[in-house]
């Protein structure tokens, strides 16, 4: 539906096929549609870690909002999958086949978890 459309030209657009989520709640959708339990999530204050050019779950360390409104609107676009059955699905064709580029890196969540639970002892 970009493909050809003006009013797609340099636009970014949110195709998630939810509404909103928080990132705690992409945490947990992300944890369901790879089929693992309901995570523990700790919270961290980013400016306590130096992670040098790596980058903690979520990825950010600011908010943002995105929206699937824009592309609904602009495009005519629906979703055909919700964020889980989205998640999963590609879950499933990269990690869930272990044909990811290179392993995952969990460095920076030792940091944080190994902080937090000297804080909690």
């Amino acid at each position: 539906m970009v493909l050809g459309n003006s009013k797609a030209s340099k636009q970014v657009y949110n195709i998630s096929g939810s509404k909103y989520v928080t990132f705690d709640g992409l945490a947990r959708a992300c944890a369901k549609a790879a089929g693992f339990p309901e995570p523990e999530i700790v919270h961290y204050n980013p400016k306590e870690f130096d992670f040098g050019k790596k980058k903690a779950f979520p990825l950010r360390d600011q908010h943002f909002f995105a929206s699937i409104e824009k592309a609904t609107w602009d495009l005519g676009w629906t979703p055909k999958f919700g964020l889980i059955d989205g998640l999963a699905d590609s879950y499933n064709l990269d990690f869930g086949r272990g044909t990811c580029r290179k392993p995952a890196d969990f460095s920076t969540d030792d940091m944080i978890l190994g902080k937090s639970l000297v804080l909690q002892s």
